[in-house]
């Protein structure tokens, strides 16, 4: 798996470790080893640093410190693109990273749009709900749950949807709650 090496990628790994639980930690990291997986099976070329710090970053928005009071995906987005910017990246590489992270909530992803968008859109949902997990490696799943264990993540980030919703119901979270993702959340192939 090509986990980019650079002073980016670190930082935001450590953004990441000292603001967000630990179960929220490692999903971002196997949303990010899903969607490499995804990508192998789809044959899509992505630009792994982007991918990567989206994937660290696409829940950050969850956390109160970076929740501004709109939808998470959003705010996450906002506070990837300044973190982008602030760690010396391009404002194209920055805007890149904020698309990854604001769409990453949709049912798909839009047309025309990026392998990264593409890619951390489905893999989370690989994630949570165990979508499209038959295009992952059976060999990689143990792998990757051994090294970034789900540590309770149904529970902690079903309350963290239902606290979304509750707070905020024009956001796409609240219709997901409403029409049975803590169902499917519940329901995914994996034991927490």
């Amino acid at each position: 798996m090509p986990v980019p090496d650079s002073k980016i990628a670190r930082e935001a790994e450590q953004l990441v470790a000292d603001v967000e639980p630990a179960f929220l930690v490692n999903h971002s990291v196997r949303a990010y080893a899903w969607a490499v997986e995804l990508a192998w099976h789809d044959a899509l070329e992505f630009d792994p640093e982007i991918l990567y710090v989206s994937a660290l970053l696409h829940d950050i928005g969850l956390v109160a410190e970076y929740d501004i009071g709109g939808c998470f995906e959003v705010d996450g987005a906002i506070a990837a693109e300044r973190f982008a910017l602030d760690h010396g990246q391009t404002a194209e590489r920055a805007r890149a990273i904020y698309d990854v992270v604001a769409l990453h909530m949709l049912a798909a992803a839009p047309p025309g749009s990026t392998s990264e968008v593409i890619l951390l859109n489905d893999s989370t949902g690989v994630d949570v709900t165990g979508y499209r997990v038959r295009d992952v490696r059976p060999s990689a799943i143990p792998e990757v749950l051994r090294a970034y264990p789900r540590l309770d993540f149904k529970e902690g980030f079903a309350a963290m949807f239902v606290d979304q919703a509750t707070r905020k119901p024009i956001c796409r979270v609240a219709e997901m709650v409403a029409t049975g993702k803590l169902e499917a959340i519940a329901k995914a192939p994996f034991d927490s």
